[in-house]
This record gives C-alpha cells, sequence and structure tokens, in this order.
C-alpha cells in the first residue's frame, strides 16, 4: 500500500463470481480517494478469486485476502480487520452498493461532530438498483451522547447491520478476535456491533440515504425457514451472553431484553415446536452456553415482551386527520 488510507473497508466474499466487480467498482468510485479496500475470498469454489485478483492487479488500493478454508462471513471480516490499516472502519457485502459519496459524508460526519461511530440509511433494492422499500431510515441527523447503548439495543439504530457503519479503530480493534465456538451465520453482525456500540461514547445518526442493500429473492438467507432463523438466533443469544457476560450484570441484562425483542418479532415466532426438533444438538449446544455463564438467561429469553398498546382514541384521530390531509381539506 503506497498511501496512508483514512477507512479500510472490509467486503467478505463467496461465490460472489463476477457480480462482485459492480459492488466493488460502487467503491473504486467513491468521492472519498484515500479508500483501502480488503477483499476476502472465502475459500469460494467459483470464479470469485481471479475475479478479486484482477480487480487488485487493476488499483492498487485493492488488498486481497484468500483463505485456503470456508470459514464463514463472520470469520472472514476478522480476517480483513486483521489486514487493515486505517483509522477508521467500514464494510460492504459483496452483492450492495455504497453510493459515491457514501464514505466522505461518513468521514465527515465522524470528524465534524467528533464521533465513534457513524450510522447512515439505507435502502432495499433489486439487482438493477430499483428501490423497493427503506430498509434503515433516519428522520433527522442526530449526535447521540446519551444512553446510546440502551439506544442500540431498543433497534433505534437499525437492527445491527454492520454495512452502514463507519467505526472509529479504537472502538472496533477490541474485537478483533472475537471468534465463536461455532459457525454463526445469522446475527453475526449484530453481534460484533454490541462490542462496538458498548464501546462507544458517542454516535451520529445520518439522515442521508447511503448504501443499497440488494434484496435477492431467490437467495438462502431470503428462504431460511422460520423455525431455522429461530435457532439461530437464539444461538446467537447464547453467544452474546457468553462474550459480553464480564460487561456487568446492568449490561447484560439490556443484551437479554434485545434479544427477546428480537425473538417476539413475527419471522422468528414458530407456530410448531415439533418443526425445531430437529435441531435438539444446535439447541443443547447454545443452551450449555447459557447455562455455564448465567443459567436465568433461559427463563428470561422466552418471557416475551407484550406488543405496544396503541390508544385507539388517538389512531382513529390520526387516521381522521390523514384522510383530511389527502383529500385536501387540511
Amino acid at each position: 500500500m503506497s498511501f496512508s488510507p483514512q477507512i479500510s473497508v472490509i467486503v467478505p466474499v463467496f461465490n460472489a463470481g463476477a457480480q462482485l466487480v459492480p459492488s466493488i467498482e460502487s467503491l473504486l468510485k467513491q468521492s472519498l480517494a484515500d479508500i483501502e479496500i480488503i477483499i476476502v475470498n472465502d475459500a469460494s469454489t467459483d470464479s470469485s478469486a481471479s475475479v478479486i485478483d484482477k480487480l487488485a492487479e487493476d488499483n492498487a488500493n485493492i488488498l486481497p485476502v484468500h483463505l485456503s478454508v470456508n470459514k464463514g462471513v463472520h470469520e472472514a471480516r476478522l480476517a480483513g480487520l486483521a489486514k487493515s490499516s486505517a483509522p477508521w472502519i467500514g464494510f460492504l457485502d459483496a452483492d450492495d452498493f455504497a453510493k459515491p459519496g457514501m464514505f466522505e459524508t461518513l468521514l465527515s460526519s465522524a470528524v465534524d461532530y467528533d464521533v465513534d461511530i457513524v450510522v447512515c440509511g439505507s435502502n432495499r433494492v433489486t439487482s438493477q438498483r430499483k428501490i423497493i422499500a427503506p430498509k434503515v431510515r433516519f428522520r433527522r441527523s442526530e449526535k447521540v451522547l446519551v444512553n446510546t447503548f440502551d439506544r442500540f439495543c431498543a433497534y433505534e439504530f437499525g437492527s445491527g447491520m454492520l454495512w452502514n457503519k463507519l467505526f472509529k479503530r479504537s472502538i472496533i480493534e477490541p474485537w478483533f478476535d472475537l471468534h465463536f465456538p461455532w459457525r454463526q451465520s445469522i446475527n453475526e453482525d449484530l453481534l460484533m456491533n454490541i462490542g462496538c456500540f458498548y464501546q462507544a461514547k458517542s454516535v451520529y445518526l445520518c439522515k442521508e440515504v447511503l448504501h443499497d442493500y440488494v434484496l435477492h429473492e431467490s437467495s438462502a438467507t431470503a428462504n431460511i425457514p422460520i423455525s431455522k432463523a429461530y435457532v439461530n438466533t437464539y444461538r446467537a443469544a447464547a453467544l452474546a451472553i457468553s462474550n459480553f457476560s464480564g460487561l456487568g450484570d446492568d449490561t447484560l441484562s439490556k443484551i437479554i431484553d434485545m434479544y427477546r425483542i428480537q425473538l417476539s418479532w413475527r419471522c422468528y415466532q414458530v407456530d410448531n415446536a415439533a418443526l425445531i426438533l430437529s435441531y435438539e444438538k444446535e439447541l443443547r449446544e447454545a443452551t450449555d452456553v447459557i447455562n455455564d455463564v448465567f443459567p436465568a438467561a433461559l427463563a428470561l429469553l422466552a418471557a416475551r415482551p407484550r406488543p405496544p398498546v396503541v390508544n385507539v382514541e388517538l389512531a382513529l384521530k390520526s387516521l381522521f386527520h390523514r384522510c383530511l390531509t389527502a383529500v385536501g381539506l387540511r
């Protein structure tokens, strides 16, 4: 590397093939030039390795990392972090896109407002980058100095993804060795974020939508059975309880509450308990981890939070006012 990058962007890759090129080009076309792009090939079996090497050959700011054994997206990110050199760290998934001003805006916000983490908005888009719906959106930009970890645990900053954030190196570096006893393929980014937001003293929420999240209806993640999603999220909760139990009872209770909320979402609600019986080994493994650290968490995770109660009168008034506005009477 012949320059000192301001930002290292980690891109984990597994069998991305030619579709990787447009995503990497979105980084190469950034208005901020001083970006180190670390592409980690997680032992792909397609053409990804040659695609990555060609990109690195043509662009001096691309650092290729090739893993000999497929370890999953979390370990691939850790391998990229170990190679990073910049004072700020960002992420991009291999099929998503960074808008041209994304990292310049994130970095300027981080410096101008003197914060540890910057979070921006993201849109769900098709493969052709046609907007489907917002994925993360903030009504206004805001510097957060109080209750940052509480608000993170309440999902006020999004659901825990890494790719719409910029991290000060000192905030994320303590978690460069956050290894898990098993391969965690769901919620692994939230686990990294727990550590980062616990460390952070200040956060900036950027109202600009600077990231495109490509929604592939045929992807394995999109079609994962609810029973498997529940089991993998329960296992993530076990890892969170195990890895962060040393942060104190108050912090641990917030983390457990966060997973209680997540497991209450419809996409994790298993209608028939028999559907998860085939995952007995995985559930037992996770339960043993929780039991070793904080057995009471088993009961706490099972206690689902109540859904929010909406005042019917206020809801009807709001609907009435919206109707009047729609027909031009307000």
